[in-house]
């Protein structure tokens, strides 16, 4: 029997089911988004009748940001993205708006090369920065801040989606993902930002995810890998079959909480 194999794909942006790629099918079936939003723009508007530069880092297309802009701003956006595809996205949605730039750079190199200062940085489910590496990049986050200047880092929490990689990872690969493994979230930042000169305010945002079974298992499928980043074909039967069973004692579906941590710097 076949083992179960860790894919050589990133499952957020291949293989596509249904003409969406597995992203855009977690968009579909899950409120996240909308609230995380939501909850954004409320941020935001406490900053809105003031001249605001904000950074970007890691900004994929910006559609997360320009849906979360409160009406009637003065904020002066600053998109960085390293992927050129996502870079190209960008371009075409900021085209309209004359107080944005884009940047096609890896955050490190505009670090090692930026002169500028900014009153707000959004660092958003910034996943392939490393955790072991997380204290340098707050630090550096944190000093491309203006004085009193706002750090906003959004990463997913501890939830049932949390649960389920965790139960699924380290029964399907165990030598990568021991049981006592534990699924990154934003209590690792909160902690280092904690120890920092500041103000650090945290606001829990709840949605849920919604398994599409009656609609199309094709999708259940893609979801499923796009969580475990394990190809399903590989994974023996009776595993696939507790997945299934995990998730049909959810009722189909998965409570999400995601981490807003609000860091303003002091002098």
């Amino acid at each position: 029997m076949k083992k179960p194999q860790l894919s050589t794909l990133n499952h957020q942006y291949t293989q596509k089911a249904n003409t969406l790629i597995p992203y855009e099918i977690y968009l579909k079936y899950s409120t996240q988004k909308d609230t995380s939003t939501i909850q954004l723009q409320k941020i935001l508007s406490r900053f809105k009748n003031n001249q605001n530069r904000i950074l970007d880092v890691g900004s994929g297309d910006g559609s997360y940001l320009l849906q979360s802009l409160p009406e009637e701003n003065n904020f002066e956006i600053t998109f960085l993205e390293p992927a050129k595809d996502l870079f190209k996205t960008l371009k075409t949605n900021i085209q309209q708006y004359s107080n944005c730039k884009a940047i096609n750079e890896t955050f490190e190199d505009f670090h090692a090369e930026n002169k500028n200062k900014f009153d707000i940085i959004l660092a958003s489910h910034l996943y392939h920065f490393p955790e072991d590496e997380y204290s340098i990049f707050l630090s550096q986050l944190i000093s491309l801040l203006e004085d009193s200047g706002t750090l906003i880092w959004i990463e997913r929490g501890i939830d049932e989606v949390t649960d389920f990689k965790k139960r699924f990872k380290s029964m399907l690969v165990p030598s990568r993902y021991p049981e006592d493994w534990k699924p990154r979230s934003y209590n690792k930042a909160l902690g280092i930002l904690k120890e920092q000169s500041g103000n650090t305010e945290l606001i829990l945002n709840e949605s849920e995810l919604r398994f599409p079974y009656e609609e199309n298992f094709d999708e259940v499928i893609a979801l499923v890998e796009f969580y475990l980043n394990i190809d399903w074909i590989s994974i023996p039967i009776d595993i696939q079959n507790e997945i299934l069973e995990y998730i049909e004692d959810k009722g189909g579906v998965l409570k999400e909480e995601e981490g807003v941590i609000i860091f303003k710097k002091e002098l």
